[in-house]
């Protein structure tokens, strides 16, 4: 049995057609079909009920499955553990950030860095917050700082800081002292960051405000932290901004009270666990010191 007819089974299971697992899995279908029977030959049962439309799992084949998934797993872990020993081995460091860990973070480690170990090559990523994830657990990066901890017995999750989020908006938008409401905000122009760029905050910005229900143009949609800014600042609509955001908006811009509580956005340092890898130490030991949040 071999890890890719894991991998095979795993993704007919998971699409419920040998058509569509083939297409996700860049293999044609006669061949993936050939794999899983090879598989089954040698499980000695059947896996899956191909006597309807859809093809489902047999009791069997759902056993299974818990299984196969974390053999894939664990064969995941397996490589990035190997590539963060090489990482440590070629005296490297990858680090992955967010635009307020660049700020808050990057000049309280580079520098502790560079100054006890200054021979290490140090690799910084710009990333979103789902592009760090895939590569930390890929062991692409050595340690992410993201709005998300990751939930996995592998790794450790260092939570930093905790920040407020504000409603803002040009003064020749807003120039009233009232409290704005929720129902007078979904009828303005808003300024949003794309779900697939900062999923946490726009989950909690889409909690006090259904996004879908506001009419398209309405929106701007922005997909990284310069373009938010400069729309804000041409006074374009209203928007939410992280409390880090706020020094650099226009002297025109302002923060405007609401009659609503937005939940607050976090970042948190993840990495993974007894790791040897001296620079990693290092950066974990100075982010636990530094106590931000």
């Amino acid at each position: 049995m071999e890890l890719r007819h894991l991998k095979y089974f795993a993704a007919v299971a998971e699409h419920g057609s040998f058509t569509k697992a083939a297409e996700k899995l860049f293999t044609a279908q006669p061949s993936l079909s050939q794999q899983i029977k090879d598989l089954e030959a040698e499980v000695g049962v059947l896996l899956f009920d191909r006597t309807s439309k859809q093809i489902k799992l047999t009791d069997e084949g759902q056993a299974f499955l818990e299984h196969a998934l974390n053999a894939i797993e664990s064969s995941k872990l397996a490589a990035a553990a190997a590539q963060q020993v090489a990482h440590q081995k070629n005296n490297q460091i990858h680090i992955g950030f967010l635009n307020v860990a660049e700020l808050k973070i990057m000049p309280l480690i580079l520098e502790k860095l560079k100054k006890q170990i200054p021979n290490i090559s140090i690799h910084i990523q710009s990333l979103t917050c789902l592009e760090q994830i895939h590569k930390l657990k890929k062991s692409e990066l050595d340690i992410s700082f993201t709005r998300y901890a990751v939930q996995h017995d592998d790794y450790e999750n260092i939570q930093l800081m905790t920040e407020k989020i504000y409603l803002v908006a040009s003064k020749k938008l807003y120039s009233s002292n009232h409290t704005v409401t929720r129902n007078y905000l979904s009828k303005q122009s808003i300024i949003m960051c794309e779900q697939s760029a900062s999923p946490v905050f726009y989950e909690n910005i889409h909690q006090i405000l259904p996004l879908e229900h506001i009419p398209h143009r309405q929106m701007h949609w922005v997909t990284n932290v310069m373009q938010h800014i400069n729309l804000i600042n041409m006074g374009i609509g209203y928007s939410f901004a992280p409390e880090y955001l706020l020094k650099f908006l226009s002297d025109h811009v302002q923060v405007i009270e609401t009659d609503f509580e937005i939940a607050p956005l976090h970042l948190y340092a993840s990495f993974r666990k007894n790791s040897n890898h001296q620079a990693l130490q290092l950066i974990c030991h100075e982010l636990k010191s530094a106590a931000l949040h």
